[in-house]
């Protein structure tokens, strides 16, 4: 733990206590001799002019003004453990994110950059050593994430021009409820006015957005949770169908240690390892089962099942083809 962090430490721990913290108590929490704890409390109150005192009767230091109107460091004080936090999240945001807060938060990136430079860390790093590689992320235009992102906070209305996964065109009026990032897309759910039921859209599909004064309509939190978090994936709705998956020893301990749903149910059978998944869209599973063939056995319901087997056939069909 460096200076700056100590400086932090005390600051958060004097903040947070109603009593005088005694020095050893204080050389404990920064990780130091207690001589080098009072050398920090020297720092703070002559370079920084905090108002630290020591109280005899408890034996300890402390904040001699107001709780309500605390001493606070100035500018931006971050542990180095949280500057790099910051840093990496900034860098994840810049990959993942297509640049859509770059620009509003270039301003802290800056701030964090030159307070890490301070402690010795060149920010260039954390994009020459750690490499965040997005696949399969979609462009999504900044005035149409803005847009959305306004409505949702505001509680507005949003009226978009939509495009279906088969391409179909269509003008809806939304009343967005979530926004999320899942598996490298962003995804908005949403009480569709059109439709009069809750809707998930893709940002990426959305050709234009723009908020409407209506206020946007509530959406109890149980039926937001019931309809969107208890089937599989973001195909959400009420599950009407349990799916029962049979994995073979070549990738089943690499499936135990997934979550592919937070109310799946696993269990060994022999060296099989059985998934049963709540559903009620199959399509994101269908994909799912797809991609770990041949080592996947689709038990129940039938019906999935059938629809895995055309989906083979069709690509038996299409490979059966000579090229030309």
């Amino acid at each position: 733990m460096d200076k700056f962090d100590r400086i932090q430490q005390l600051h958060r721990l004097l903040s947070s206590h109603r009593r005088p913290v005694p020095l050893r108590v204080i050389a404990e929490r920064l990780e130091c001799s207690e001589r080098n704890a009072r050398r920090i409390i020297e720092t703070m109150q002559n370079v920084l002019d905090a108002p630290i005192e020591y109280n005899r009767e408890h034996n300890g230091w402390h904040y001699a003004d107001s709780p309500e109107n605390r001493f606070q460091l100035p500018g931006l004080w971050l542990t180095g453990g949280e500057l790099q936090s910051l840093t990496l999240l900034l860098n994840v945001l810049e990959n993942f994110g297509n640049g859509l807060l770059n620009r509003e938060l270039s301003l802290i990136e800056k701030q964090i950059h030159h307070l890490l430079a301070a402690r010795g860390v060149d920010p260039s790093a954390f994009t020459e050593r750690i490499k965040v590689l997005p696949l399969g992320n979609r462009q999504v235009p900044g005035r149409v994430f803005h847009a959305v992102s306004e409505a949702l906070l505001n509680r507005q209305q949003l009226r978009i021009h939509y495009k279906s996964y088969d391409q179909r065109a269509s003008e809806r009026v939304l009343s967005p409820q979530h926004l999320i990032f899942y598996r490298e897309n962003w995804y908005l759910d949403a009480w569709c006015h059109l439709r009069e039921d809750l809707r998930t859209f893709s940002i990426a599909r959305i050709a234009k957005a723009e908020v409407v004064k209506a206020r946007a309509k509530r959406i109890d939190k149980k039926q937001l949770e019931g309809h969107f978090a208890q089937s599989y994936g973001i195909f959400a709705g009420k599950p009407q169908h349990q799916a029962r998956l049979r994995f073979y020893p070549a990738i089943a301990h690499e499936i135990a240690l997934q979550q592919w749903h937070p109310q799946q149910r696993g269990e060994w059978e022999g060296g099989d390892y059985l998934l049963t998944i709540p559903y009620g869209d199959s399509r994101e599973l269908v994909q799912d089962i797809m991609r770990h063939l041949p080592y996947i056995d689709v038990e129940s319901p039938a019906e999935l099942r059938s629809e895995i087997t055309a989906r083979l056939k069709e690509a038996l069909i299409l490979y059966d083809e000579p090229n030309g």
